[in-house]
């Protein structure tokens, strides 16, 4: 594995539980806003966490919250009173022109506007009410995986105190979800471990592969889309990612002994064993990762109990692990991009990160 890579995650639970610990200030003056409607927006990673946290926001706020990219920002999704609406911009690296430009269109229409960012200052801070700066510093890395959890953890910790300040969590329900982060973040190492012996034991057929597909539950279909853009970006072949009901509509007809399917399964998919045995009848190259103490090959279990709602901070591991990994394992330094340059050539950050 990348050593970048290997640092950033195995600091991880240190991290999100600091972060944790050190959240009551941070969120203060935003949760105490009249706000009834949280819209989420960034690109790439900063969009999947959004994507994956907005159900878990909207039961931990009582409000709607909604994740969009920043192209579908425009201006005509503000035509009704937006003086009770936050626009959250999220860029780990603080310079994304396109989330400036979202945040500037809610700000003209009269949201209350934050940010959630790596940098302090970050550059799209320049229009934000409450800059809500995740204290992990710049990943200095290729594809990033901390800045993801710690993103998905700023995202939730803003519904908590919301909740908690508008009254739809109780203190005790309140406590019971920061002490259940907590357990989740205790058993992150564990799982990175297993994560990391089952990528390496099967490390030479993965980097065989050059069309993975990826599929998840619903639930999980943020961590999807994140776990496709990271093998993406370090293995640098088409990967493609699907949730489950999305999968079956069409898809399935590219099969072949060549398609290798990557499955999440939080026991929530009862079709789950009769996908498999449909599918195998193309290919053997089927893998399932869940929770379970599992190690037979194609399936792999993470071994850990966490709460139903966090398992978001453990199912993305293993494909971030195949991104350190198997890229290293094509002859791919992941922490080079094919262009260092690309960002300022194409004009779509303010600064080259």
């Amino acid at each position: 594995m990348t050593d970048s890579i290997k640092k950033y995650l195995s600091e991880t639970p240190e991290t999100l539980t600091r972060l944790l610990n050190n959240s009551k200030d941070l969120f203060k003056e935003v949760s105490h806003q009249d706000i009834k409607r949280i819209i989420v927006t960034g690109s790439g990673t900063s969009y999947h966490s959004g994507a994956e946290m907005q159900q878990l926001m909207r039961e931990k706020s009582g409000i709607l919250v909604e994740a969009y990219y920043p192209f579908m920002i425009t201006r005509d999704l503000f035509k009704f009173d937006t003086s009770k609406t936050l626009l959250v911009g999220v860029s780990q690296g603080g310079s994304s022109f396109t989330t400036l430009d979202a945040m500037k269109i809610a700000k003209e229409k009269g949201c209350k506007i934050a940010t959630i960012s790596a940098d302090k200052p970050a550059y799209i801070d320049q229009v934000a009410d409450y800059p809500l700066t995740i204290d992990i510093g710049r990943e200095l890395t290729g594809p990033k995986t901390e800045g993801y959890y710690a993103t998905k953890l700023h995202l939730l910790l803003l519904a908590e105190y919301i909740g908690l300040v508008n009254g739809n969590l109780n203190v005790d329900q309140f406590n019971n979800d920061m002490n259940d982060l907590k357990l989740t973040f205790d058993q992150f190492g564990s799982a990175y471990e297993k994560a990391l012996k089952w990528v390496e034991d099967h490390k030479t057929k993965l980097a065989s592969y050059n069309n993975m597909r990826i599929v998840g539950p619903a639930s999980l279909y943020g961590d999807v889309l994140e776990s496709t853009l990271k093998l993406v970006e370090s293995c640098r072949e088409p990967v493609s990612g699907f949730e489950f009901n999305e999968f079956i509509h069409g898809i399935y007809n590219a099969m072949n002994e060549n398609t290798p399917v990557l499955f999440m399964d939080n026991g929530t998919e009862n079709r789950m064993s009769k996908m498999l045995q449909i599918l195998g009848k193309w290919t053997d190259s089927l893998y399932v990762f869940d929770l379970s103490d599992a190690n037979d090959g194609n399936h792999m279990g993470y071994g850990v109990k966490v709460p139903k709602q966090f398992e978001t901070f453990i199912f993305p591991l293993v494909f971030q692990v195949m991104a350190g990994v198997v890229s290293k394992e094509r002859g791919i330094d992941a922490d080079i991009p094919k262009d260092p340059n690309f960002h300022m050539e194409i004009g779509s950050k303010k600064y080259n990160h």
